[in-house]
């Protein structure tokens, strides 16, 4: 490509030694010239120190006491001299041409602030679980129906962080969703179909362990703060939305009667919510995975 911009990627680390390596190495073995990696430390106390110490001289390594995702990410791009910038999750991997499909992407679309590609599962080994074929782009499908369209991978202009001020620390189980929605009132995202990153599926993940009930309720006030005091169709398909998530989450985390009320909620919003599958799937679904996961805890106790 005739325009190399310098790309910086921040992986924000916190107790995940055993995946970190892995992940730092994907991006050192990126095919793109221009390349900048930060790897901040966010208070581990396991072996991350140790795996960082292997790294001087290759990367930005930095440390400071626990302070959060969010604050942690913030702080490693504003260190950062790209012009694009990204962030790997500390247990997740890069295909070796993320980057410069991405740049290339981008480049070719100039309007575009935010490129996002399809990726791979994989589990605690790295075996590949299932492909994630990303949607394109959608506004609506980002704002009202609440898919977090960018996932691992994706590269954003500086623009974007200075137009938001980067992740918002009130956030810890939708941080990047809250962002994305921010970002998205800024311009449009560009969707680069092939599969250019890993993300790994393990006990260990934010995704699938209990929330809190104030983080099960995140969803719901990124989703208020992003539409205000505007009304309509709009306004209420997302939080009727944004409270179905909030159900399942609830759900999930075995509180059956804050899932009630905010399946009540959504139905509030939009009062036929309860004629169609969807309510009741995801609803039941988290209790599911609930009695699921009790019942192999039970298993496993059975077992020794």
């Amino acid at each position: 490509m005739s325009t190399v911009p310098l790309v910086s990627i921040v992986i924000p680390a916190y107790n995940q030694a055993e995946y970190l390596e892995a992940a730092i190495e994907s991006v050192l073995a990126q095919d793109y010239p221009a390349l900048e990696l930060c790897v901040v430390d966010d208070g581990s106390t396991d072996g991350t120190a140790q795996v960082l110490e292997r790294y001087a001289g290759r990367a930005i390594c930095l440390r400071h006491a626990n302070m959060g995702q969010a604050a942690t990410l913030n702080k490693g791009w504003a260190l950062c001299k790209g012009s694009l910038l990204g962030y790997l999750s500390s247990d997740d991997v890069l295909n070796p041409q993320a980057v410069s499909t991405l740049v290339r992407a981008l480049i070719d679309a100039p309007t575009c602030l935010v490129a996002y590609p399809d990726f791979d599962l994989i589990d605690a080994r790295g075996i590949r679980l299932r492909t994630v074929l990303a949607e394109d782009f959608s506004l609506s499908r980002l704002t009202e129906e609440l898919v977090c369209l960018p996932g691992p991978g994706a590269l954003f202009r500086r623009e974007v962080l200075l137009g938001t001020a980067g992740w918002s620390s009130e956030f810890r189980l939708v941080p990047d969703f809250e962002f994305w929605l921010r970002a998205a009132k800024l311009g449009p995202f560009l969707h680069v179909p092939g599969v250019l990153a890993q993300y790994r599926v393990h006990d260990g993940s934010a995704s699938f362990r209990p929330a809190s009930s104030k983080a099960a309720g995140e969803i719901v006030r990124a989703v208020a703060s992003f539409w205000g005091e505007a009304s309509g169709a709009g306004a209420a398909r997302a939080l009727s939305n944004a409270y179905l998530i909030s159900a399942k989450t609830h759900a999930l985390s075995g509180r059956a009667g804050q899932m009630l009320g905010a399946l009540l909620q959504a139905t509030k919003l939009r009062p036929l919510l309860l004629l169609t599958p969807r309510a009741w799937r995801i609803a039941l679904s988290g209790t599911y995975r609930r009695l699921q996961q009790r019942l192999e805890r039970f298993q496993s106790r059975a077992a020794h």
